[in-house]
């Protein structure tokens, strides 16, 4: 009988211990879970890299990532030879650098506002050849730098439209073309990226349904399309820290996608914003 008794208070202890332990693990294994169930994704499409020429209608060879590359560049950054590019394939995945928009993982009422800076801040990282995930150092610093940007040049940082966004990014990084695109379509989207253009969406965040939002999701939120499958877009989104390569279906983007409006986020209008790099 004692045997018994200490056998079920061992069994107890050893469930109580797993207990914390996986509550304690709780974050690195949705990590491992996260990647496990993580669908298999094109192969990433480095700035510098060659991997994939697209034909332009009037037989001229565009190399997407090649952005720096004189006569080259001044074509794949001319909108009107974006225009006539057919999407080249099934699937694409620009290697566009990563980071939350909380870097530190401090969701402060600061940084819970911050997705239209981590968004531009990813983009402009690509065009200088970053990749991978970003310092958080180096993201938090430049998160600070756009807040400041942005006070100086609008009064405030909170839930910037489509088209103070686009301003800001001329102001603050020097682009001289950046379009605010209304109505694009699917391939419209994909043509871009394919082009080497990551593109900005503006949302209704809460029509996403990103499992990894806390609570119902953001009213309003940015984040960056870097790719597409057959089926869905491959995203960067900076509302969580799984945003890396976050994939959504094609048709909750194209339903999501709303600018600011004023607050009313869910009528606002179907906009994205595409930096154009300058020549050299």
């Amino acid at each position: 009988m004692k045997n018994a008794v200490w056998f079920i208070r061992a069994l107890i202890l050893i469930i109580l211990a797993a207990c914390v332990g996986l509550y304690t693990q709780r974050i690195q294994i949705q990590d491992v879970l996260s990647e496990l169930s993580a669908p298999e994704l094109p192969e990433e499409v480095g700035y510098r890299e060659v991997v994939e020429v697209i034909k332009v209608s009037e037989g001229v060879e565009v190399l997407p990532t090649e952005l720096a590359c004189g006569e080259l560049c001044e074509s794949v950054a001319d909108p009107e030879v974006v225009e006539e590019v057919e999407v080249p394939s099934a699937e694409f995945n620009l290697a566009v650098p990563f980071t939350s928009q909380a870097p530190h993982a401090n969701w402060d009422e600061v940084h819970e506002e911050t997705c239209e800076e981590a968004s531009l801040y990813m983009v402009h990282e690509f065009y200088q050849g970053t990749m991978g995930v970003i310092a958080p150092d180096t993201a938090e610093a430049e998160l600070q730098k756009i807040i400041a940007q942005e006070m100086a040049q609008f009064g405030f940082y909170k839930d910037t439209t489509a088209d103070e966004t686009a301003e800001l990014i001329k102001a603050l990084y020097g682009y001289t073309r950046v379009d605010v695109l209304t109505d694009p379509s699917a391939d419209d989207l994909k043509t871009l990226i394919a082009t080497g253009h990551p593109i900005i969406v503006p949302a209704a965040g809460r029509q996403l349904g990103n499992p990894n939002f806390s609570g119902l999701g953001p009213i309003y939120h940015m984040f960056v399309l870097r790719g597409y499958t057959e089926t869905q877009f491959i995203t960067n989104d900076p509302g969580t820290r799984r945003g890396e390569e976050y994939v959504y279906d094609i048709d909750v983007i194209m339903n999501a996608m709303h600018d600011w409006n004023g607050g009313d986020v869910e009528s606002g209008a179907k906009k994205v914003i595409v930096v154009y790099p300058n020549s050299t």
